[in-house]
């Protein structure tokens, strides 16, 4: 579910990713913690989503931090893919 999320935020942002994926499943501090990679054109970004973040997307709680996290990881592959 969050790879979607993530492509449709892309898509909102004007990024064609060729490949979202979701990694991991360790403890980080009190937190089940993933790392949630984004690639276009060769480049890569990634950041930490929480257990508890991908919880609230799937029960269609407030998400906006989640959406917070992913676009600005989506900023910061879209200056990496500039010409």
């Amino acid at each position: 579910m969050i790879q979607e999320y993530a492509a449709d935020i892309a898509t909102q942002m004007e990024i064609k990713l060729s490949r979202v994926s979701l990694m991991g499943g360790k403890t980080v501090g009190d937190a089940d913690g993933f790392i949630l990679s984004l690639e276009a054109n060769g480049h890569l970004v990634s950041t930490l989503v929480h257990q508890a973040e991908l919880d609230g997307l799937e029960s269609g709680s407030n998400s906006l931090h989640l959406e917070e996290k992913i676009r600005t990881a989506l900023e910061r592959l879209k200056i990496l893919t500039e010409p």
